[in-house]
């Protein structure tokens, strides 16, 4: 069957992934053996490492209840076990939100969080650290049974007073009632582990059932939506755009579409309803539909597909490529590639796997240098025996020669140092702009104003003035950082590894920027929800305003990580070019010298300088394998950058005999 379209771009990423991060090994085992010195560059490495550790793909799926999620994420897990893995039926069979990943081991888990913690201000995340708050049950994914009475419990539900409904911030319009009572969702969040290749490779799936599960946790909207990489809309193709999903949509997914640039898709699901009307011609009715959507979403029309989840799901268990064909489950996998595809792409070209891969270059076109003047010098002495008056003066120049080199990177690095000192002095004015007491401060000023008039205009004034005081924030550091790309100009400037452009070494604060805004849009538009415009002071507001302030404390996590990182390593690559020269230049030095001595003393002995040229050959070899791996990575994956050989060292060849 054609269908491995999905399957096989995870599994080519994935390979790509690991074979990178083998490469990276092997280059820090190369760098221990070959450059005793190079802590820095093995953190280097290890850096670009862990980018790729902890890279995942996550495609959250985002619709009301009976949409055909769960079937949805049964077509896509079927490849492995060719039957529905988790338990579907009429109704709502995922009561709160779901995350779907593999740890790594070959058990199967379900993680549980209470909702009775919606009671609190305490984040999702926040939760995520504390593992005796969640109710843990291990399952074994063979046991059909045992599978699915573990997974069942993810749609247990309970009965509470409306009241005690509003506390935990549900609408009650969108709850199922009983007498008195009503019925809200015993969990507030699942997180299921699965010993599937397709997780195991990187995919993570997020399911938020329901207008009310989204509108009740903001962190859905501002953080977790944010973070995949596709965002599918799920609407059921005999219905259409119904009130509560066109209320899903401008709430929570156009901010996330207009302000955050993710890229979302809409599905119009369960098409084969459609099938059997003999009045009707099924595929233009399908296109019919999704040229409406598209125009009501405003969606380009290629990024809204109609399919059968529970026809591809039969197919695939049947090993049926017709009916495959019919569900055309293949135009959204198509899709999910395309997504997968631009994040592949975006993790290529990040500045750790590139200043890694440039280490790499670097380093071997400063081995391949020296190694080609050691050469040259073996050649001359070769030539002109080794006993004569020429002979010894000429190695005494090359001695010099080398020793002056020698003494220059010495200098040049101690120059570097300082100017790393330099920099590290610029953190405390770097990072006071975004200092915890900078963003408290704000925080509590957002509180007074909302104690002095909490209502939905009030709310809303608070939140333009919090993200107002993040904007103004931004903008004292973005003329500390100015000032310290400025210093970093000069250092470039100064340095003999000429064949790096400074500017790409600066650090950049226009993401970040870019994520404080978009959320600020974001939360503008969530804070008109139905559920914060018609309630009152409770857990749901406070909860939203908390959220916010997390958030914006994330980012600023984020940035003051990231200007540690770029202080510690922007000035990396001129120190490890140095410190590697040096090291080189130490060796040679060494060699000469022994040569030197030997040969004063009337004996013919050049194998010192050989063995240490055989060396240096040996090391080349080993490294330009590694640099070659790099070139097959499938496209769109970049190659291995190149550096420019040029004559950053002087070549130590004897001067012309007289």
């Amino acid at each position: 069957m054609e269908d491995a379209t999905l399957r096989q771009h995870i599994a080519d990423y994935d390979r790509w992934k690991k074979g990178l991060d083998s490469q990276f090994k092997r280059f820090s085992f190369w760098l221990e053996e070959h450059f005793p010195n190079s802590a820095g560059a093995r953190q280097v490495v290890q850096q670009a490492r862990q980018l790729l550790v902890d890279d995942q793909f996550t495609v959250a799926l985002v619709g009301e209840f009976s949409r055909g999620k769960t079937e949805l994420i049964n077509a896509l897990l079927s490849h492995t076990y060719g039957k529905r893995l988790l338990p579907s039926r009429p109704g709502r069979t995922t009561m709160c939100p779901t995350e779907i990943f593999s740890d790594g081991s070959e058990q199967a888990s379900v993680r549980l969080l209470p909702i009775e913690t919606l009671a609190t201000n305490t984040s999702l995340e926040s939760f995520r650290r504390i593992p005796q708050k969640w109710v843990n049950f291990d399952f074994d994914p063979d046991d059909a049974e045992a599978t699915r009475e573990a997974l069942m419990r993810v749609a247990a539900t309970k009965a509470v007073t409306p009241e005690e409904a509003a506390r935990y911030g549900f609408d009650r319009r969108h709850l199922d009632g009983n007498g008195n009572l009503v019925q809200i969702p015993a969990w507030r969040y699942a997180l299921i582990s699965l010993p599937h290749p397709l997780l195991a490779q990187g995919l993570r799936i997020i399911d938020t059932p329901g207008l009310n599960a989204l509108g009740n946790e903001p962190e859905l909207t501002l953080s977790t939506l944010p973070g995949a990489q596709a965002v599918a809309f799920l609407l059921s193709a005999d219905a259409g755009v119904s009130g509560t999903d066109l209320n899903m949509w401008e709430t929570h997914l156009v901010p996330l579409k207009q302000h955050r640039g993710t890229a979302v898709m809409a599905l119009l699901n369960k098409i084969d309803v459609l099938w059997d009307d003999p009045d009707e011609d099924c595929e233009q009715l399908v296109r019919k539909m999704r040229a409406e959507v598209s125009k009501l979403l405003d969606l380009p029309q290629e990024s809204v597909v109609g399919v059968s989840a529970k026809k591809a799901l039969l197919a695939r268990a049947q090993r049926d490529p017709a009916l495959l064909k019919q569900s055309r489950f293949g135009e959204f996998e198509v899709l999910l590639v395309q997504r997968l595809m631009d994040h592949r792409e975006k993790v290529a070209n990040h500045r750790s796997l590139h200043q890694a891969l440039m280490l790499m270059a670097d380093t071997r076109d400063l081995l391949k240098r020296r190694l080609n003047s050691g050469r040259a010098t073996l050649e001359h002495l070769k030539r002109h025996g080794a006993t004569s008056p020429e002979q010894v003066e000429e190695l005494k120049q090359l001695h010099q020669t080398a020793k002056e080199q020698h003494k220059y990177c010495h200098q040049e690095l101690l120059t570097l140092k300082s100017s790393q000192r330099m920099l590290a002095r610029q953190r405390a004015s770097l990072l006071a702009p975004i200092s915890s007491q900078q963003l408290q401060q704000l925080i509590e000023e957002t509180r007074r104003a909302l104690n002095e008039r909490w209502s939905p205009l009030g709310l809303a004034r608070a939140i333009d003035g919090f993200m107002g005081g993040v904007e103004h924030q931004l903008s004292n550091l973005e003329r500390e950082v100015d000032q310290a790309n400025r210093l970093v100009d000069a250092v470039y400037d100064r340095s003999s590894l000429s064949n790096v452009i400074s500017a790409e070494h600066h650090f950049d604060i226009a993401g970040f920027r870019a994520a404080l805004r978009g959320l600020h849009r974001q939360a503008a538009q969530l804070r008109r929800s139905p559920q914060l415009l018609l309630a009152r002071r409770n857990r749901l507001t406070e909860r939203f305003v908390a959220t916010l302030a997390n958030e914006v404390g994330r980012v600023y996590s984020q940035m003051i990580a990231a200007v540690d990182g770029w202080l510690e390593q922007v000035l990396e690559p001129l120190k490890q070019h140095v410190q590697y020269q040096k090291h080189l230049l130490n060796r040679h030095l060494i060699k000469l010298t022994e040569l030197k001595q030997k040969t004063q003393s009337k004996r013919t002995d050049l194998r010192a300088l050989e063995e240490e040229l055989l060396r240096n050959h040996s090391a080349l070899g080993d490294l330009e394998d590694l640099l070659k791996q790099t070139q097959v990575a499938p496209q769109p994956i970049a190659p291995a950058p190149v550096a420019t050989v040029t004559n950053n060292v002087t070549p130590l060849k004897a001067p012309a005999t007289v």
